[in-house]
């Protein structure tokens, strides 16, 4: 419960939380100096499903381009445009290093990384999970096959381990736990191979960053952690932090990255706001198309009790030109909505108005799949019940209780719902 009588917007600490157990586990499995090969057998994957690049196969190598200025300069000017939500621009700024290597597994990091956002933007819905997997393993295949050839292949190393630590991260939030820790280690692998022959790359601090600050975090914070203390790496939480900054300053392909998961550390585990929306207001600034980036500032905002500034920040979002039709636009728009509408009710008790924000937060959530069970939506249905038990309309707030105490989950939301119908003998 934050303060003030705010009630907590569900997810800023559990996402966080959730790939904070994956590092532990991870932290338990052996990293071995074994190939790839070894864990995609253990995980059931078939090596003949395996796609082999022609090019590849046929002995030509792409060259290590990450020591070459002028490729580092354009990179981190696509990366931008990517994570500014252009797909288009981010591949057109690269198009003449592709025209000259096509091999290179880059532009199969690229799409990947695109086809992230959907998922990310919207972790309710499951239906984008197999594209972004497909695309995933591409990047995988493509940077084995080039190592199968140059085992100390930079690019390909670092490629490999941003995938397979995003393929963690998807599994971690899909509560597929073992499938998280395989290629968690897989990312940690490269990450530490890469710190012993490139120690100069700053890419490779995210990883090692993370690990050191969940496996200290976790073994400080949980009894289950401290009991297997003896069985894990040595963790430590500035160390971890402070290799995350490096990241986050000069790093190639992770610097987002780096840059959002410092905002949530400092927010949700270590208690410094300040720091902590210095670092979502820069990617807020720096990435306005990213809409992402905008509902995380905004929540950071509302968490934090900052009403006047999430108000002003929900105001220019919904005025940003966003296509209204697509699925991130309907998706920021729920969220947006609802957050406005708890600030109306508890902060402000205008209750028009938040009745307004609650019906545009449900009509949105309606046109989202699946809608039934979505946060946003049970939420919003759940104070429009109590707009209704103020205004006396005791058939209307039946009705919205009653759907917002429909879904089998474990909202908090749910359960307050039903409380609800039977002290207002409703039900």
């Amino acid at each position: 419960m934050a303060a003030f009588g705010f009630p907590a917007v569900p997810g800023l600490r559990t996402a966080c939380l959730s790939l904070a157990f994956a590092f532990l586990l991870t932290a338990l499995l052996p990293i071995l100096p074994n190939s790839q090969n070894a864990d995609a057998q253990a995980s059931g994957a078939p090596e003949a499903a395996k796609t082999v690049i022609a090019s590849v196969s046929s002995g030509s190598v792409p060259p290590s381009l990450l020591m070459d200025d002028a490729f580092i300069r354009d990179v981190r000017a696509s990366i931008d445009e990517l994570y500014n939500r252009d797909l288009d621009s981010a591949m057109d700024r690269m198009s003449d290093w592709k025209e000259a290597y096509p091999d290179h597994p880059v532009w199969l990091l690229w799409l990947a990384l695109d086809a992230w956002w959907p998922i990310l933007i919207d972790l309710e819905n499951s239906s984008y999970d197999d594209t972004f997997l497909n695309d995933a393993e591409k990047v995988v295949d493509s940077c084995n096959d080039i190592l199968k050839l140059d085992p100390n292949h930079m690019d390909a190393l670092i490629a490999r381990s941003v995938m397979n630590g995003q393929i963690a991260r998807f599994y971690s939030n899909r509560h597929r736990w073992y499938r998280s820790f395989l290629h968690g280690r897989r990312a940690l692998r490269d990450f530490f191979r890469l710190e012993s022959e490139h120690p100069e790359m700053p890419d490779m601090q995210f990883g090692l960053g993370m690990y050191r600050y969940f496996t200290a975090f976790l073994v400080e914070e949980y009894t289950i952690a401290r009991s297997l203390r003896w069985m894990l790496p040595s963790g430590d939480r500035v160390e971890g932090l402070e290799r995350l900054a490096i990241a986050a300053d000069s790093s190639i392909f992770v610097e987002p990255e780096a840059t959002y998961f410092l905002g949530h550390i400092y927010l949700n585990f270590e208690n410094k706001p300040d720091r902590a929306l210095g670092y979502l207001r820069d990617l807020y600034n720096r990435y306005p198309d990213n809409s992402y980036y905008r509902r995380l500032y905004i929540r950071s905002l509302y968490q934090l009790n900052l009403s006047e500034d999430a108000l002003a920040a929900i105001g220019e979002s919904l005025a940003h030109p966003f296509d209204p039709d697509t699925h991130e636009s309907r998706t920021m728009r729920e969220d947006l909505f609802t957050i406005r509408g708890l600030i109306r009710y508890y902060h402000q008790a205008d209750y028009n108005l938040a009745r307004d924000d609650f019906l545009e937060a449900v009509s949105y959530a309606e046109k989202l799949t699946p809608f039934a069970k979505r946060s946003n939506l049970i939420t919003s249905l759940y104070y429009l019940g109590q707009l209704s038990i103020i205004d006396g309309r005791r058939d209307l707030a039946r009705f919205y209780f009653s759907r917002a105490a429909t879904p089998d989950t474990d909202h908090p939301h749910v359960k307050k719902a039903r409380d609800a119908l039977r002290a207002h003998r409703l039900d």
